[in-house]
């Protein structure tokens, strides 16, 4: 075991130098988005070597696209040797601390939480949402537990939507972001009525926001800015290449024409 400050990982043979930079890692994390800066809990890492470790560890409750788990009534996380571990940790550790402000927030809210206290939102994750929302296949959000706990690719839509959630919160919370509803939220206990404090709206009036925002910031315009660069750059190459060939063949022709060789750097040209 390697202890560091408040953070102490165990490990098996081999991932001794994983271990001490986890745990390093871990003993610097924070402050969390919208939680209080004192909110550092100490935790314990266990790092798995392989599928199999990592299995045993989680009692086989995860699904096997995951890389990391959360107990946070024990302060543990469980993090997989290989598959990006540092950021896998990341997102761990942020469910402890937002356990240790919020008792048992919604799955969708947890997990999107991890997800922004992570950085995980990207291009990608965008393009996803583009897709589900020109579908018109968004779950409502209580629904979003079933993509979360699916397989691979059906989670990464469930988190990318969860992701987008919060986002909307940090959003609807100006300068101060998620602070004033994950105060709230620890106070009640009830995040329809946090949020009736925080922000005027309830969390069906919040949902209907949410899908609103979808609407706007990733419908079929932001496909189709999507599908609209991606193509611009497609004709583009094929543009340069065509007008390239042009020139060519117009050199050429004016060679053949007045009799010239055709020049020699043509691949396959002959006099």
């Amino acid at each position: 075991m390697v202890q560091v400050g408040g953070a102490a990982a165990v490990y098996w043979r081999g991932h001794e130098g994983l271990a001490t930079a986890l745990a390093e890692a871990a003993d610097r994390a924070g402050p969390w988005p919208g939680l209080p800066d004192s909110i550092r809990p100490a935790v314990r890492i266990l790092i798995a070597g392989s599928q199999t470790q990592f299995d045993s560890l989680v009692a086989g409750r995860l699904p096997s696209w995951g890389a990391g788990a959360a107990f946070p009534g024990m302060r543990t996380v469980v993090v997989l040797a290989g598959r990006d571990p540092f950021r896998v940790l990341q997102h761990e550790l942020a469910h402890v601390a937002l356990h240790a402000v919020v008792r048992g927030p919604p799955l969708w809210l947890d997990e999107g939480y991890a997800a922004r206290a992570a950085g995980e939102w990207d291009r990608l994750a965008a393009l996803r949402v583009n897709w589900i929302v020109a579908l018109g296949r968004v779950p409502p959000l209580r629904g979003l537990a079933v993509e979360l706990r699916g397989g691979a690719a059906q989670a990464e839509v469930g988190y990318a939507l969860a992701t987008s959630a919060v986002l909307l919160l940090e959003r609807m919370g100006g300068e101060r972001g998620l602070a004033p509803l994950l105060a709230a939220l620890a106070a009640t206990g009830d995040l329809d009525q946090a949020l009736r404090q925080t922000h005027g709206v309830s969390l069906d009036q919040f949902e209907r926001r949410w899908r609103e925002d979808l609407r706007r910031r990733f419908g079929w315009l932001a496909l189709a800015g999507s599908f609209t660069a991606l193509w611009t750059a497609v004709l583009a190459v094929v543009g340069s290449v065509w007008l390239r060939r042009r020139r060519r063949d117009a050199v050429r022709r004016a060679a053949l024409e007045i009799g010239w060789p055709v020049p020699a750097d043509e691949p396959g040209a002959s006099a």
